[in-house]
This record gives structure tokens, sequence and C-alpha cells, in this order.
């Protein structure tokens, strides 16, 4: 207990306490590093994980994240933490708001946590979970945790509720109790949080609002599913119907790694199946399935769009892992934005449409490969790639991003015709790190004698979509500015590569 201790005694209420000068000290480190992305969300400094509020508001996306703007911060620490705005029109260029929610009240003073927001009206409501502590003048320390209701008008003012819409966890529950993801259903709000059984196992729990009135919440009930032992807790639900089917996505913590699953610290997943029952909370689903095959993929939200589509961002990263932009006093960006799609019983994902802005000097490829090749490129390092790959005629196919010259750093994508799998390493990819947690991924897929492979890469991290969207790895690495290279190879006979490559 002594660390928490230690961080709550340097705990500030507003990030206007600080003086300007050790915030801008801070900024001006992060500024410094060379792993700065050019088009995902970064931090100014400090921590950044997950996403929250995820929503459309008075003519504009707006998105929070969870905000530790000095948490590298030393002699003296200094602890704030809270929720960061920004706000965009068309999902891809974000303008800066600014501090949002921070921990300064009552009822969040140990940490302004996870939550999300629905418009009601002309307003914006916002819930989330406000983390305090009891008994801190013992060795017992007992978590409360709160569920923090705000309103946010046009103007992007806040205003708290000052009374807790609920008060505790349900009576079958530790103090894990978490992350609320708000919708509406017939004339009543509903609310799904992560929680942790006394038994110490994971579950859902979902509470009510009845009607307009958003300051009066009952614990309505735990989501009957048919997993009642899968990890130790669940955090960052979010339940909703895509395409006539119910689909939960959440991310379980403690499963034990099986065969090429369950390989990263924490997992992020689904559930799909038939639409929630309101009156029994029966969800009836098929088996668990990962978001993400890669590396760094945590804490998902999605929203519906005005023109129905259901978007998803997340967390590029993952709790227990030390990255190598510590050292610049910063860590965690978000993902790019997907839309989710439905199609027999699985969850596609796809990246949204508005990135086809950030395009420039297209390169149309054509190529047999056979021998190791390099592939002609702007040789920019923010790159997009749009393949088809077409290897009947070969046993597998090599394709090796962010290279060096003689093709010895590189991130490797492996695509496995005989064993119908896809592999991801960064074994090579450049400074290493969290080597303990493994430096491949793998996947099956099923495919014929082609695969289209839809590439993102960013200055320290690559997202790569593979056929409609149903493997997706994600992965943060951290080359050097002499790996700008692409090449390709076939296995055990030609593959024919067609395509185009953006600059972004």
């Amino acid at each position: 207990m002594v660390n928490k201790s230690a961080q709550f005694k340097n705990m500030i209420k507003n990030i206007s306490q600080v003086p300007e000068d050790i915030i801008r000290e801070e900024e001006k480190l992060t500024e410094a590093s060379p792993f700065r992305q050019k088009f995902h969300i970064e931090p100014k400094s400090g921590f950044l994980n997950d996403p929250n509020g995820f929503s459309f508001f008075n003519g504009k996306y707006h998105l929070f994240y969870q905000w530790t703007p000095l948490a590298f911060k030393q002699d003296p620490p200094i602890w704030h933490h809270g929720w960061y705005h920004l706000a965009s029109s068309d999902l891809i260029n974000w303008e800066d708001i600014g501090p949002a929610i921070e921990s300064d009240t009552e009822l969040d003073k140990h940490g302004t946590y996870s939550g999300s927001a629905i418009v009601i009206d002309d307003k914006l409501f916002c819930i989330y979970t406000g983390n305090t502590w009891t008994n801190t003048q013992t060795d017992d320390w007992q978590r409360l945790p709160y569920q923090v209701g705000a309103w946010m008008d046009e103007n992007n003012q806040f205003k708290k509720i000052d009374n807790p819409l609920i008060i505790d966890t349900f009576a079958d529950c530790t103090g894990h109790f978490r992350d609320p993801k708000i919708w509406k259903h017939a004339n009543d709000y509903y609310a799904i949080l992560g929680a942790q059984r006394k038994d110490l196992t994971g579950t859902a729990k979902i509470i009510k609002s009845e009607g307009n009135d958003l300051t009066k919440w009952e614990k309505y009930g735990e989501l009957k599913t048919n997993e009642d032992n899968f990890g130790y807790m669940w955090e960052c639900p979010d339940y909703f119907e895509l395409n006539g089917q119910g689909v939960l996505l959440f991310s379980p913590q403690g499963l034990s790694p099986k065969d090429d699953y369950y390989q990263n610290v924490y997992q992020t997943g689904y559930f799909i199946g038939e639409p929630l029952n309101y009156e029994t909370l029966d969800f009836k689903h098929g088996q668990f399935h990962e978001l993400d095959a890669g590396f760094d993929f945590y804490a998902s939200q999605t929203m519906e769009a005005p023109d129905g589509r259901r978007i998803m961002i997340a967390w590029f990263g993952i709790s227990e892992i030390d990255y190598p932009t510590t050292k610049y006093h910063y860590s965690g960006c978000l993902t790019i934005p997907r839309e989710l799609i439905v199609e027999n019983h699985q969850l596609l994902q796809q990246p949204i449409k508005e990135l086809e802005d950030l395009r420039k000097n297209e390169i149309r490829t054509d190529i047999i490969i056979d021998s190791e090749t390099e592939i002609r490129t702007s040789e920019k390092i923010t790159q997009e790639l749009d393949f088809n790959i077409d290897l009947s005629s070969a046993d597998s196919f090599i394709l090796d991003l962010r290279a060096n010259q003689d093709n010895t750093k590189h991130t490797r994508l492996i695509i496995d015709r005989l064993a119908q799998s896809c592999l991801l390493s960064r074994k090579e990819s450049g400074v290493a790190f969290a080597e303990k947690y493994g430096t491949e991924r793998r996947r099956k897929i099923e495919f014929e004698g082609s695969l289209h492979v839809h590439i993102f890469i960013d200055v320290s991290s690559i997202e790569i979509f593979i056929g409609k969207g149903e493997v997706v790895f994600s992965a943060r690495i951290f080359p050097d500015d002499s790996q700008t290279k692409i090449f390709a190879q076939s296995i055990g006979g030609k593959s024919h590569v067609t395509g185009k490559i953006w600059d972004l």
C-alpha cells in the first residue's frame, strides 16, 4: 500500500494547479521523442489509456481518453488523473479541447475512471466510475466505487451531478465494479459495467434508469452469459446490436494462453448471439473471439455514427508493458477508428472510409514475386498499403515492412497457404520491448489462392487487416528512420501482388 499512499498524497484535483513551466517541461521532453505518431491520437505527455465517452454531439464526434499527464514526473512526483477531450467533424482531424472531467470531488477523488456518453436533448450525458478508497489510515484499504454523472453543454463545459448515481457495488461483487457503457432501449436507459464476483471471477452487471431522469438509477442485475468462470475481472464492457445480432465487447483479465490465443497480458474480445432479453437479462451467445490478433490492443469502445455505422476505437497498448516511449515521459496512443460489421455470426473490422482523405502520392503495384524483391514506394515512413496477394502457385508469402536497406530489420508478415494461417513477427522490428510476452502472433484464416491485405503504417505502429477484416493484427513497433523499405518474397512458387500504396 506504500505506493498507493504516496500516489494519493501527491494527487492534485485540477491540472490548473500545476505551474505552467512544469507542464511545458514534460511536454517538451515528449515532443523530442523520435516515435511520435502522425495520424494516431497520442497524449502531449504522460499516460494515455482507455478511450471514453465516444459519441456524436452538436455536429461533431467527441472522444475522451484516460489521462495522467504527469505520470512520469519525478522529483517531486505530481499525480493528476482525468478525461482529456478531443472533437472532430471527420474522425481523422481532431480538435484539442483540453481537460474535461477531473478527479476533483469526493466521488472521484482517487481517480476518474472509464465511462461513456449519450446525447440527451441538447446536452451530452456522461457516466463514469469515480474511484475512491476507504480505511486509508490502516493497512486494510477498501475500494469504494461510485458511478458518477456529468452533463456537457454545447460549449463543452461540464457540470457534475452532485449525488452518485450508484453507490458501491452489487452484493455478490468485490469493489472492482467500473466502466459503465450507456445506451437507450425503448424508453429507458441502461449501462453495463465490468465486475468481479467475490469468488474472484469476472462478470458484467447492468444498471437501469427509467424514463429521462438520469439521476435515478437502480442495480438491475447480472448479464447472464454462458461463462461463469472466464477470467478474474471483466473490464470495459460494451453491448450493442448490429444486423439483428447482440454483441458484447469486453476485456477479460486472467485468461491463460491457449495455443495461438490469449497470448497478451490481457485480452479484448466479443460474444455474439441473440439480442439481449431485457426482462431476464439472458444473453445467448457463441464462443469468445479475440478482437485483435496482435500485441497491443485493449479497452475498446464503440459508438453509432449518424449514418448508422458502428465505429470502434481502442487503446493501442496494454497495462504492464513498459513501452520505449516512457523514456520521453509518455506512453499510449489510440488505434485508428474501425467500422464493425456483422457477417455470418462474426465481427469484421474495416478501416473507416474517412481515412482515405489522408492519402497522397499513389503508387500502383503489379509485380510477380519469386526471390526477395523490393517493392517500390516513396520511402516515406507513414503509409497505407492495399494489396491483393495471389499465392495460388506458392506455398507461402513473406512481406517485410519498415525494413532497412539489407532487410535485417523489419516487421514481418507471413501468409502460409498450406497451413491456412498468418503470422506477424516483430522480433526484428527495431527497439526490443515486452519480449517476455513473445515476439510472434499467429492466426488461422481460411482462403483460396488469394488474400486481401490492408495495412496502415505510422511512425511507431502497424495495423494489418486481412481478408474482409476477420483477422486484424495491431502492433506497436519502434524502428529507426532508416527503416523505410518494403520487401516481399515467395516460397515454394511465385506470387502475384497487385494493389496500391499511398503516403499518409
